[in-house]
């Protein structure tokens, strides 16, 4: 397995979104909406692949104030419990070090606090329901 950051408009990034289409977005009425919004084209995009095939992937935002914002990260189901979706975060968590972010925020699926918890996410705020999915979410912080 090879962790990689991809440009738009490669190979692995097309087989990302479309990860990102059927796991995230599934059922959704127009995802593309939603995989093309706004922070796509200024996000690092980074896959977790094994053999020209994309196992997992996940984005990388800053904010104005130079703080990183994990999105429409996902591991596919068969390939889960396998470390990739920590090696997909260390990845990105390193990225933010590096360019001297002080936090790193994310939403995540209530099923997934979890896993975030483990690498030192703190939860912030009460859950919702995400206005594109319908999802219970929580929003997470982890302090740099």
């Amino acid at each position: 397995m090879n962790l990689k950051e991809v440009n738009i408009g490669e190979k692995l990034y097309s087989q990302g979104v479309k990860i990102r289409r059927d796991y995230l977005f599934d059922g959704i009425e127009k995802p593309e909406k939603y995989l093309n919004d706004p922070w796509e084209k200024r996000s690092i995009h980074v896959v977790v692949e094994s053999e020209a095939s994309v196992l997992g992937v996940g984005r990388l935002t800053y904010d104005e104030d130079g703080n990183g914002i994990v999105s429409q990260m996902v591991v596919k189901p068969e390939f889960r419990k396998r470390n990739i979706g920590f090696m997909i975060l260390e990845h990105l968590i390193k990225l933010c070090v590096f360019k001297g972010s002080e936090k790193v925020y994310l939403s995540s699926r209530e099923s997934a606090v979890g896993f975030y918890e483990k690498l030192g996410f703190n939860v912030i705020g009460a859950k919702f329901a995400s206005p594109q999915t319908g999802i219970v979410h929580v929003s997470m912080v982890l302090s740099l």
